[in-house]
């Protein structure tokens, strides 16, 4: 079978810099023409970023799988996400790529751009999409071919502590009808009558979140084409002000308490703790958060010009240098479409796009859970179309928007000056 076509649909600058040696890397396995047998398997290595939690239920995925294909072992390789990528650029610059790696963001555009990823039509009798839900897919497409398979969807949410709500006095929003006007005077309300160190949110720095915004206002954070960003220079000043509003009316914790909540584990943030009220969010991270039950909703400003779509939170993608492609694809194909897979896996990588998956784990998941599947499918009866995907030489935005964001937070620069420095720099990184 061939792949399903339908319309289309983070990072640092030193692993992009590395990436660019990946082109004379060697073969990233030394098995070349082996055949496996149950003897002498064939071993093909799987990489994934992710905290020790999602690596324990993956290496029990693993040994599902090798139990039932016998002819093939998998070795685990899981990297916490601050260090996965530019551990990922070196390996492929030195010509130990990982046969089955995980991606997302801008990364497959970098790759496959430097001819890192395999086609997926070379495997496509491997891979079977037949049972994707409309539009996923093409979430994996790149200049019309296949390179990349989604794990699960997700997209930008607000998570909300009802908790904390509750102990503040204040109710809980109508997500469909509220405001970033009125996310700030509830922050702030909730700030004020709560106890001290906690707060109604902290500002989010994050490439996908300005991405909202931008498309909120009718424009998209990269131009059509990826030569450019697509964000007007006063709707990004605006964002910059936005966060800077939230600091200074006392919805969210100073510059320096920002900074540190932004770099910490999802379960030793502010929200972790029970001391945060709203925080945008991924939806899968819902979970992550430790303390009191907590529930998610539409970000605000959706109502008046929706701006949130389904995203693939993971994708899987092939090394183009890879001796085991076939047995590779196979272990792909049962990630994506086996049960016993995502019963274990649920929605940690996001919500399976296999509409039979995702039927057959909505019993077995957790409340918090239930309500991500409700708000995810709440986001597909928007209708929203994907932005094109984020294009090459865009991975280090989510860096260079943090740095500035940073010094707007401290009173460094201003808005404005901000906003024309980001696009200038990720220009220059586009270009």
């Amino acid at each position: 079978m061939r792949f399903r076509r339908k319309k289309s649909v983070m990072g640092a600058a030193a692993a992009t810099a590395v990436l660019a040696l990946a082109l004379t890397g060697c073969g990233s396995s030394p098995q070349a023409g082996k055949v496996g047998t149950a003897e002498d398997p064939v071993t093909i290595r799987f990489a994934w970023w992710g905290n020790d939690s999602r690596a324990k239920t993956t290496l029990e995925v693993i040994k599902d799988f090798e139990a039932a294909n016998p002819t093939i072992k998998v070795q685990g390789e899981n990297t916490e996400f601050s260090s996965y990528w530019d551990k990922m650029a070196t390996q492929i610059a030195g010509g130990t790529t990982p046969d089955v790696f995980a991606m997302s963001g801008s990364y497959p555009s970098e790759y496959a751009s430097r001819g890192v990823l395999l086609d997926l039509d070379k495997v496509k009798d491997q891979i079977d999409t037949s049972k994707f839900a409309d539009g996923t897919v093409e979430l994996g497409q790149l200049d019309g071919k296949q390179y990349t398979i989604t794990a699960g969807v997700n997209a930008m949410s607000m998570v909300l502590d009802p908790t904390v709500f509750e102990a503040a006095g204040v109710p809980l929003p109508d997500d469909e009808t509220w405001t970033w006007d009125d996310y700030v005077d509830i922050a702030a309300k909730i700030s004020k009558n709560s106890p001290a160190g906690t707060f109604g949110t902290t500002p989010m720095s994050n490439d996908s979140f300005v991405a909202v915004w931008a498309r909120q206002s009718g424009e998209e954070l990269y131009t059509d084409d990826g030569k450019k960003m697509g964000i007007s220079e006063g709707t990004l000043a605006k964002w910059f002000e936005f966060n800077k509003k939230l600091m200074d009316t006392g919805g969210a914790p100073s510059a320096s308490q920002t900074v540190e909540d932004g770099s910490a584990q999802p379960e030793l943030t502010l929200m972790g703790q029970g001391k945060q009220a709203m925080k945008v969010s991924w939806s899968n991270q819902m979970t992550s958060y430790s303390g009191a039950p907590l529930t998610m909703v539409k970000l605000p400003g959706e109502s008046k010009q929706p701006g949130t779509w389904l995203r693939s939170s993971m994708e899987y993608a092939i090394s183009s240098k890879s001796a085991q492609s076939k047995e590779a694809a196979l272990f792909i194909n049962y990630l994506v479409n086996n049960m016993d897979a995502a019963s274990k896996i649920k929605s940690d990588r996001g919500m399976p796009a296999n509409t039979d998956l995702k039927a057959g784990i909505t019993p077995l998941l957790k409340e918090t859970q239930q309500k991500e599947a409700g708000y995810l499918d709440r986001i597909a009866e928007l209708d929203v179309k994907p932005p094109q995907p984020f294009p090459a030489g865009s991975s280090s935005t989510l860096e260079v928007l943090n740095r500035y964001n940073t010094d707007v937070l401290f009173g460094k620069i201003s808005p404005q000056d901000a906003a024309k420095g980001v696009i200038s720099e990720v220009n220059s990184n586009l270009g």
